[in-house]
């Protein structure tokens, strides 16, 4: 369901992984206990699901892709019993719905993007994901603007919002990305 971009993709994830919280509580599954990569598929979900900005607009449901993103991520952001913190791909995901969901021109749409993009790099959770998936949603001067001025990258050679690696940020915004895990035959 995460990756088949439909509609309803968001509300059978986030379904899911109720079940589980529920299955965690009463039966007592540690197995089943949730942390940020869980929740981050739910975020996914809602970043790939059918673009519906157009239809949102007109119901304030709870079931919208945006609804349940903006919940997912208070719950990573706030004190939770799983002990569930955001990573770079949260942030990541959160970008990606904001750009299919939202409308571009509603008033609210790049202030939201800012604000989220400052508790990114306050976080120190900047990777090349979060940095590409910021870069996608706003326009190129307010990308500059957010990374802190073209001239600064103009002194090294870099004019092209593009060429920006993360490498190129400050290592505060990127200090507790963690390296990605290891998969498949070696992993350890």
């Amino acid at each position: 369901w995460i990756r088949q971009c439909q509609k309803d993709s968001p509300q059978k994830v986030e379904a899911l992984v109720k079940d589980m919280i529920k299955k965690y509580s009463m039966e007592g599954r540690k197995d089943l206990r949730p942390d940020a990569d869980i929740f981050n598929l739910v975020l996914k979900a809602c970043a790939h699901a059918t673009v519906t900005w157009h239809e949102d607009i007109e119901k304030e449901a709870n079931d919208t892709p945006i609804s349940i993103a903006n919940r997912t991520f208070a719950l990573l952001k706030g004190k939770n019993e799983f002990n569930a913190n955001p990573t770079h791909a949260t942030y990541a995901f959160m970008f990606i719905a904001y750009k299919f969901h939202l409308d571009f021109d509603n008033s609210r749409y790049t202030p939201l993007l800012l604000m989220l993009w400052k508790q990114c790099c306050n976080d120190g959770l900047v990777s090349q994901f979060a940095l590409e998936s910021f870069q996608d949603c706003v326009l190129d001067y307010q990308f500059w603007k957010a990374i802190g001025g073209q001239e600064r990258f103009a002194l090294l050679g870099k004019t092209d919002p593009k060429t920006i690696k993360v490498e190129d940020l400050p290592q505060e915004w990127k200090r507790n990305v963690k390296p990605p895990k290891r998969r498949g035959k070696g992993a350890k």
